[in-house]
């Protein structure tokens, strides 16, 4: 049975994109090794429906391509637990990642998915792992800080 998320308040953030931040590194240096070839292409899928997305305002589809670009690491990773750990946290982060994405796609941000891809094709594990969790705790900090401001 599918129930909304509790009430969330935003003062965790920070700490919630941290932990994300974490369990994303994760399964990126623990899938990295198993990626396939079509592994790669569900990679670029997802990373051009989320370019498209983002450019066409399409905030809730940038929001599940960014996903289904992370679930093939989380796939690749192989681990139920990791797995079942994002997915615990990812309504708590969707209702965040719908001020993060917004910003995006008002302006010209990072998106650091084809670095990620490069590093992992190029079998550079900690650079596609410190972008991954470099991302994630960016869009947590942006996010504090936006609110510290009001």
């Amino acid at each position: 049975m599918t129930q909304d998320p509790p009430p969330f308040d935003l003062k965790h953030a920070r700490e919630a994109f941290a932990t994300s931040a974490r369990l994303h590194g994760e399964a990126t240096r623990r899938g990295a090794a198993a990626l396939t070839p079509d592994d790669f292409d569900r990679l670029r899928a997802a990373d051009a429906a989320h370019v498209a997305a983002l450019r066409e305002g399409r905030i809730e589809d940038a929001i599940h391509a960014d996903d289904d670009f992370h679930r093939v690491l989380l796939d690749a990773a192989g681990d139920p637990d990791l797995r079942v750990s994002v997915d615990l946290l990812l309504p708590r982060l969707h209702r965040m990642d719908l001020w993060i994405f917004t910003r995006k796609a008002f302006s010209a941000g990072d998106n650091t998915h084809p670095e990620i891809i490069a590093a992992l094709q190029a079998g550079d594990v900690d650079t596609a792992v410190d972008l991954v969790q470099r991302s994630h705790s960016e869009a947590g900090e942006a996010l504090s800080a936006a609110l510290e401001r009001t």
